[in-house]
């Protein structure tokens, strides 16, 4: 609870007054506003205006700061940078110390908390809580598993506040049956960032492409599962009717993965992941400023069940036959891949043949194995190699 306070103090300047301004201004009538904003926006406290960068726009859109400590500019060289500016222009001299950075990925915060002294870049956003590293943890393999080189489809949601009444056990909303939100995973072993981006435009024709990490572990909401936004790679975004059905759908979608536009929709700590596997679906939930919380989930596109010949397969190994052996084969096509225990994944085969994958390479330990049919329905198997 403690980090939770500590959480809603911390929120961006912006933001704050948005939030505060709130009852006025959700009666007034906004024809038109953009749900989708994918760039990450921070805040920084600059105590001397001696340490106050010198800002060159660019012809892409980003900007250059250059720092008076040369070693800060170069840390910041190393990133994208879209704006930088002061949080609160024309106010006090102690609110006048705050600026806003836009950027694409956290791994900027995490450098300038590392590698610059709070006397001349002070950490003051909502992004991440508090300064204590690291900010991130690893993907859960369990999750790389389950999401890795598949597409999903929003199947339902549901926005709640403390006056449903039911955290954590509210019925969720169906999606009208013409509406098409799908997105696909892959994970990056070098960058060990879990992609998620649209398949498509999404119903109010916009599209987006992240990097998930595994949950801050100074989070107050630690699960099995934990994801947050780590980078932001490219966005599309369009202005809506707040009428249109999708504006709420997609807002609420947007708000767990921390891109969405209005504060109104600002979620709080990490994403929770609960994993599905006989449904092949999951749910990404995470609480909102409203001490409710924003659930989605989503479901393997164009699948209902595991065909029931992925069932009765199975992997195993013969003593003295360095092939990989699966049962119950039946003349099949399939592709197998294997991972270790941390998700990274170790070999593909497209179209598994009897003593066509040789794991003799393999140590002795505990892998995962994922089937697939033509079909791109799959089986995921544990599997012990001696």
């Amino acid at each position: 609870m403690k980090n939770f306070v500590k959480y809603l103090v911390s929120m961006q300047a912006k933001n704050h007054i948005i939030i505060g301004l709130f009852v006025l201004i959700s009666n007034v009538l906004i024809a038109q506003q953009a749900v989708l904003c994918g760039l990450q926006t921070d805040t920084f406290r600059i105590e001397s205006s001696e340490n106050i960068p010198a800002i060159t726009s660019n012809a892409d859109g980003t900007v250059t700061l250059v720092f008076p400590d040369a070693y800060v500019s170069a840390i910041f060289a190393n990133y994208t940078v879209y704006d930088f500016y002061q949080s609160f222009p024309n106010s006090s001299e102690a609110l006048e110390k705050y600026y806003n950075v836009t950027y694409d990925t956290r791994s900027l915060i995490e450098d300038i908390v590392t590698n610059v002294p709070t006397t001349i870049l002070e950490y003051s956003g909502a992004n991440i809580s508090g300064i204590s590293l690291p900010f991130n943890s690893n993907v859960n393999p369990d999750l790389i598993l389950a999401l890795d080189d598949n597409t999903f489809e929003l199947t339902k949601y549901r926005v709640t506040s403390d006056a449903d009444g039911c955290y954590g056990n509210c019925s969720l909303i169906d999606v009208p049956d013409d509406f098409v939100f799908r997105v696909k995973f892959n994970y990056n072993a070098v960058t060990q960032l879990l992609l998620m981006e649209t398949e498509n435009l999404t119903p109010c024709s916009n599209t987006f492409s992240i990097g998930l990490s595994g949950g801050n572990p100074n989070e107050y909401n630690q699960t099995d599962y934990n994801l947050q936004l780590w980078e932001s790679t490219s966005v599309t975004a369009t202005e809506t009717e707040f009428s249109q059905p999708c504006h709420e759908i997609e807002a609420a979608v947007f708000a767990i993965l921390n891109i969405a536009c209005s504060p109104n929709d600002y979620g709080i700590g990490n994403i929770s992941v609960t994993i599905d596997s006989e449904n092949q679906s999951f749910r990404f939930n995470r609480p909102n400023m409203v001490f409710g919380e924003h659930v989605v989930e989503f479901s393997r596109a164009n699948l209902s069940v595991v065909d029931e010949t992925l069932q009765v397969m199975k992997p195993f190994e013969i003593e003295g036959n360095p092939y990989l052996q699966i049962s119950n084969l039946n003349n099949q096509s399939v592709s197998v891949d294997i991972y270790n225990t941390s998700g990274q994944h170790i070999t593909q085969v497209k179209n598994f043949e009897e003593n066509s994958l040789n794991i003799s390479d393999l140590s002795v330990g505990l892998y995962f194995i994922r089937i697939s049919n033509l079909n791109n329905q799959q089986k995921i198997f544990k599997f012990l190699k001696n």
